[in-house]
């Protein structure tokens, strides 16, 4: 998600990657992925200049593009072999018979306190602290049928307050502090590192209102929320690629496991992120396996199913590829 804009691996698996021979080495296979620059794809970047991809036999071209839809018409077209997205435009897509299927999941939020991705938040001096007060007033989301409606929607009607009762404008999430500094926006929908700089901000020192994509989600639950995913089709005819691809982000996940301060270093070498900033960012990474499943997406397609997102519940299971599979 950065935000969202800006598989486990052994030891002996790495080992082996590093050792493969020239003749591999050399027959490298160029994998095309619709890029939305997000902290989400870090493992990608960092795997890239280690030379984790070429000891596979890979070659990443990275081809960044403006938003989710944009990927999605990407992948579609085949402009793009894999796409990164969150995970709402992916489910809209697919519920529209685009043929896409989710292969690696790169971020998961979940119920457990402090392991969110998104919030909403009010500035101090605005005077607003509880969703309700929010009656009347104005919320800046990044975009209609993504997360941040889907998350405001389901806040909301927790609380008791109809979403037509508050005023929305779309602002890009790099934008939401300066909506709320200057009295545009009296609350935002915000994500890492936007998070951490509004609460670090005197003028602003955001007040949290509500933490978490769907509300009450039970502590031992995960949710989906930035994912790779690409057509179908091209799954089925490439599985092997998808495999040294996966072997190639594992590998990766295991090195951040491993040094718990390389996702800070990263923000600042790839984000350019001051170290205070880096060091001040709640994203919550498990660095674990990346396989997709269908219970981490239950949760998001029944929330958007009653706030009217979904006409009708989606078959999860539909949605994840299997890429061990013969």
């Amino acid at each position: 998600m950065w935000k969202r804009l800006i598989s486990c691996a052994l030891f002996f698996a790495g080992v082996a990657a590093a050792a493969v021979t020239p003749s591999i080495a050399s027959a490298q296979t160029t994998i095309k992925i619709g890029d939305l620059r997000a902290d989400s794809m870090i493992r990608l970047y960092y795997a890239d200049k280690k030379g984790y991809f070429a000891a596979e036999g890979l070659k990443p071209e990275l081809v960044t593009l403006g938003s989710g839809p944009a990927v999605a018409s990407a992948v579609a077209s085949g402009s793009v072999d894999i796409g990164y997205a969150g995970i709402i435009p992916v489910i809209f897509a697919r519920a529209r018979n685009q043929p896409f299927v989710i292969v690696d999941t790169l971020d998961y939020e979940y119920g457990a306190a402090g392991k969110q991705d998104v919030w909403i938040v009010a500035s101090k001096s605005s005077n607003i602290h509880t969703l309700a007060d929010l009656r009347g007033k104005t919320i800046a989301i990044n975009a209609t049928g993504a997360i941040c409606e889907l998350l405001v929607k389901d806040h909301l009607a927790k609380a008791g307050v109809s979403y037509d009762a508050v005023k929305k404008i779309i602002v890009p999430m790099p934008q939401m502090g300066s909506m709320l500094q200057v009295g545009n926006a009296d609350a935002a929908c915000i994500s890492e590192p936007f998070y951490a700089a509004a609460k670090m901000s005197p003028a602003i020192q955001a007040v949290t209102l509500a933490s978490g994509v769907v509300a009450d989600l039970p502590a031992d639950q995960r949710i989906a929320l930035d994912v790779l995913f690409a057509r179908a089709d091209w799954v089925q005819q490439h599985k092997d690629v998808l495999q040294r691809f996966n072997r190639v982000l594992a590998r990766a996940s295991a090195d951040f496991r491993a040094n718990p301060d390389l996702y800070q270093q990263w923000l600042v070498s790839e984000f350019k992120l001051t170290p205070e900033l880096a060091h001040q960012v709640t994203h919550y990474f498990d660095w674990g396996d990346l396989t997709p499943d269908a219970a981490s997406l239950r949760p998001l397609i029944n929330s958007m199913t009653r706030n009217g997102l979904l006409h009708e519940p989606l078959d999860a299971n539909s949605l994840v590829a299997d890429v061990n599979a013969k």
